[in-house]
């Protein structure tokens, strides 16, 4: 006996989330690239990987709360939106040459916080976009695609993006987000 299609939302949700989760990965370790090419003392550097790690620890158990009273896709979609600017800003700015590590500390931190508002989000949206009985199927797809762009994918990308131009992995993670925003108003 074959299961049950999980559906066209279901889709949608999945590759939202592939999606936002692949620009995460491009963008993690695109941002100690850059600052290494900014400074060479350490602890800077780690203060923008730091930046980027600390938000899932101070509000994830504010995103679940949040992510339970708002409604969950107008959530994903806005909050991918503003990462989208976000980074898109910081593309230009680094292109223009105008980007410090200030602003890499702050754009690291920022896209965190809003990232644990969307993963909180796109989790608790699942069970209304599929039946209860394709829940522990479609929660094993997601996190399996989520681990496969954010775990395999997305860091080897940085690497050769940010080789062949400093701004370019952080324009394909704004183009990330927007798609993930697109697909979050699809459903």
């Amino acid at each position: 006996m074959t299961a049950p299609p999980l559906g066209r939302d279901y889709r949608l949700l999945w590759s939202a989330a592939v999606s936002s989760r692949l620009g995460d990965a491009l963008r993690t370790p695109a941002l100690a690239l850059l600052a290494a090419t900014l400074t060479r003392d350490p602890r800077v550097i780690a203060a923008v990987t730091v930046a980027g790690q600390l938000p899932p620890l101070l509000f994830g158990l504010l995103g679940g709360v949040y992510a339970d009273r708002w409604d969950r896709r107008r959530t994903m979609a806005v909050v991918d939106g503003l990462r989208a600017a976000v980074i898109g800003a910081l593309a230009l700015a680094i292109a223009l040459d105008r980007a410090g590590v200030a602003a890499l500390v702050t754009v690291a931190f920022l896209l965190a916080a809003l990232g644990t508002l969307f993963d909180a989000a796109s989790f608790a949206m699942l069970p209304s976009v599929v039946p209860p009985a394709a829940l522990p199927r479609a929660n094993g797809r997601l996190q399996a695609g989520s681990a496969v762009a954010g775990g395999f994918l997305g860091a080897p990308a940085a690497g050769v993006l940010f080789a062949l131009a400093a701004p370019l992995p952080f324009a394909v993670d704004a183009l990330t987000f927007l798609c993930a925003a697109l697909l979050t108003l699809a459903l």
